[in-house]
């Protein structure tokens, strides 16, 4: 792998790089460390359209900052990599950085996307990830703008009252409801919701609209008897049949029912319905086994 010098003038960014926003202040502390330690590491570039010209494959922010840092020639290894491949590349490249939020992976995973035709499933794999966390990303695409931007990664536990991916997942459930979905931002941020309260919120919003504005400013622990289905009264002038109590296990599957019925598969993303799916054939298959046992011990 041979490294050349090659003039900074020579080198153009790539116009289809996933990437297209460099913070100024970022570029210019890097630029000032090149002018103190020099280019440490070398970019990667590609043979260009003209003669003696090239591309930028990966470095981008340091050739930039190199320019910056009054560089005339800066240190390059040369490769000449088909489109796609550099797409794959850059796109890599960028989703590696620490400091980029998840709307601004989700837009540069589009971008690639979209460029190269490319299934969820595809890009996954080209990047080595699961088509579950490219489906979760680019569902940020379907918030509003501001929300979408004040979302945070998740894996680094943030601080409470900040919107991570998880919170976005349930937000996405109410795209077709903007107030109440910045409602539930709000609240989100002022009350320091977890992602599970959250989801809790948005459920009984789509179970209860007709309720939203209590549902809204009810605490997140009190959220269950929204989910509780409406029982007929009965008639004053008769006197009601004598119920037993129900026994506690059928009472516990009786009060999980409520769970189901407020799951909105319409809104969730396709690998969460596949989950979802999954869990479904086994909690079909342990009712089937037991309703079997039921049977013998009845005799029906």
């Amino acid at each position: 792998m041979e490294i050349r010098q090659i003039a900074v003038a020579s080198i153009a960014p790539d116009h289809e790089q996933p990437r297209r926003q460099h913070s100024e202040e970022s570029l210019q502390g890097l630029a000032d460390s090149i002018k103190q330690h020099g280019l440490l590491h070398p970019i990667t570039v590609s043979p260009g359209h003209g003669p003696g010209t090239y591309i930028v494959v990966t470095g981008e922010r340091r050739w930039r900052a190199a320019g910056m840092a009054g560089l005339d020639v800066i240190p390059c290894i040369c490769v000449d990599v088909p489109r796609d491949e550099r797409l794959t590349v850059q796109l890599i490249e960028n989703l590696q950085r620490e400091d980029l939020l998840p709307l601004e992976k989700a837009r540069a995973i589009n971008h690639v996307k979209s460029a190269l035709n490319l299934t969820n499933r595809e890009i996954a794999r080209r990047l080595g990830i699961s088509d579950r966390t490219v489906g979760y990303l680019l569902d940020l695409l379907d918030l509003p703008v501001d929300i979408g931007e004040a979302v945070v990664s998740s894996p680094n536990r943030p601080a409470s009252g900040q919107l991570t991916e998880k919170h976005a997942r349930f937000l996405k459930m109410l795209q077709n409801e903007p107030e109440l979905q910045t409602a539930v931002a709000d609240r989100i941020r002022e009350d320091k919701l977890s992602s599970e309260s959250a989801g809790k919120l948005v459920k009984a919003l789509k179970k209860r609209p007709d309720q939203s504005d209590e549902i809204l400013h009810t605490a997140a622990d009190h959220l269950s008897r929204f989910f509780q289905e409406d029982v007929a009264p009965q008639p004053v002038d008769e006197d009601p049949p004598f119920e037993a109590p129900l026994p506690a296990a059928a009472r516990a599957i009786l009060q999980f029912l409520p769970q189901l019925s407020g799951l909105a598969i319409e809104s969730m993303p396709v690998g969460e319905v596949n989950h979802l799916a999954d869990a479904l054939n086994s909690l079909r298959m342990a009712a089937d086994s037991l309703l079997k046992q039921c049977k013998i011990r009845t005799g029906g």
